[in-house]
């Protein structure tokens, strides 16, 4: 038996997942999206929000966005109520939030073979990374709308508790908001719950809907959107991120059970970590030096070698401040230790940025890149960024798709996601 403080790699398995994101409703569309290299950004339908009311070119409009373009989900308002023993009623006060993550587990749970009602319920737990209260305002302007079950339906809290209670599992069950490293910070939360022995099994989810045009309206006024449409990650012509929705869900298990269950082990977690920025020029502003920080003292907690790191899946929102900082941070720690360029890329370019759902769209990526021995292309970056040394920090953005070298030991991935207001993290699934 290893201590409750062991840093086993092969401790903690992931054994299903799944997902719905924009243009990919499920794991084989998002793997069939990222293979094919398409980008799944749209315009902004008025069925969401009128672009007459909301939207202007000129930057400097008052109570206007000059972006109109995101990464949305088809039919994000459809829900089989009875399905999940719900009325009508409650599920019409219900954020989609809630009703788009109970569809997304229900699938990992099929991806994994598991049945809930068989779970130990006292040994499993709930993660969930969400920080969108997006539902809640549209009740705002007529509080007539609301009803018994608002609150419930509208409470980040319950994100996480609604599927607890759904499915009567009875161990830890909160929401994390760290904003776009939600998801990786829930992740972290489980993987250290399950080597401590809290719990056998980690339900690790996240999820964003966009209802609300205020965000647009904020990120605008402080011109962290893209007025391209794109995320253009690494590029030279990268000029700020483009917002999207979706959900991801992973199901985790205790290595060892999952041996005796016989459970299909997909990959492991073999590390995660997390830190903070600290005090910056600003609080948006990211910090390389604290980037690189945390992914050395992963590396070294967990005996992750660069050389068997297939790639990065970076954050790479497309940002001039953001991109090169990251890089820096990466080629440091990683790149500049190999004896061969690290690969780096982000799944943003094809979805967009799904902000607290964005590091666990990452690891998707990462899972399904190790699983088909396929790195998939990185878009919109045909001329690079000249603000990131690339060769001199040993990174090559992978701007085609590639076969994973062939070799006799298992292949790792990194993934990193990072808050902005400076909450970092990052993870390594390693190959089963």
């Amino acid at each position: 038996m290893r201590s409750a403080g062991s840093h086993d790699p092969d401790g903690v398995a992931v054994i299903g997942y799944a997902a719905r994101l924009p243009g990919a409703d499920g794991v084989s569309a998002v793997w069939d999206t990222l293979i094919e290299g398409r980008c799944e950004v749209g315009f902004i339908p008025d069925d969401r929000w009128s672009s007459v009311w909301y939207f202007d070119p000129n930057r400097d409009f008052p109570g206007k966005s000059y972006s109109k373009r995101a990464g949305l989900l088809d039919r994000v308002f459809d829900f089989d109520a009875g399905y999940f023993g719900l009325s009508p009623r409650e599920a019409e006060q219900m954020d989609p939030q809630q009703r788009v993550l109970l569809e997304t587990v229900a699938r990992a749970f099929d991806h994994a073979g598991i049945d809930p009602a068989k779970l130990d319920k006292q040994r499993t737990g709930v993660f969930i990374g969400a920080a969108s209260s997006d539902h809640s305002t549209t009740c705002l302007q007529d509080p007539s709308l609301i009803d018994a079950q608002y609150m419930l339906g509208n409470t980040l809290s319950i994100i996480s508790n609604r599927l607890s209670y759904h499915w009567d599992i009875q161990g830890p069950s909160y929401t994390v908001d760290t904003a776009c490293s939600s998801g990786l910070f829930a992740l972290d939360q489980a993987r250290q719950a399950i080597m401590s022995g809290e719990v056998d099994t980690a339900i690790v989810g996240s999820v964003n809907v966009l209802l609300s045009p205020m965000a647009f309206i904020g990120f605008s006024k402080a011109s962290m959107l893209s007025q391209t449409g794109l995320c253009q990650a690494f590029s030279a012509n990268a000029d700020g991120y483009v917002r999207a929705e979706g959900a991801v869900a992973f199901i985790l298990r205790k290595a060892e059970l999952a041996r005796t269950s016989h459970d299909h082990i997909r990959s492991y977690v073999a590390a995660t970590g997390t830190n903070s920025d600290g005090r910056t020029a600003g609080i948006a502003m990211p910090s390389s030096v604290r980037q690189h920080e945390l992914l050395e003292r992963v590396k070294e907690r967990f005996g992750v070698s660069p050389d068997d790191l297939a790639f990065v899946e970076a954050h790479g929102t497309g940002t001039l401040v953001g991109d090169p900082e990251e890089a820096r941070a990466i080629g440091m720690a990683y790149g500049q230790k190999r004896s061969e360029p690290l690969p780096i890329g982000s799944a943003k370019t094809n979805f967009g940025h799904l902000e607290p759902a964005a590091g666990l769209v990452g690891l998707l990526k990462a899972q399904l890149a190790l699983e088909h021995n396929l790195l998939p292309a990185t878009l919109h970056a045909d001329e690079l960024n000249p603000n990131i040394p690339f060769d001199e920090l040993g990174l090559e953005v992978a701007r085609e798709a590639r076969a994973l070298p062939e070799r006799d030991r298992p292949w790792s991935a990194a993934v990193n996601s990072f808050g902005f207001g400076g909450a970092n993290a990052h993870a390594v699934l390693r190959q089963a």
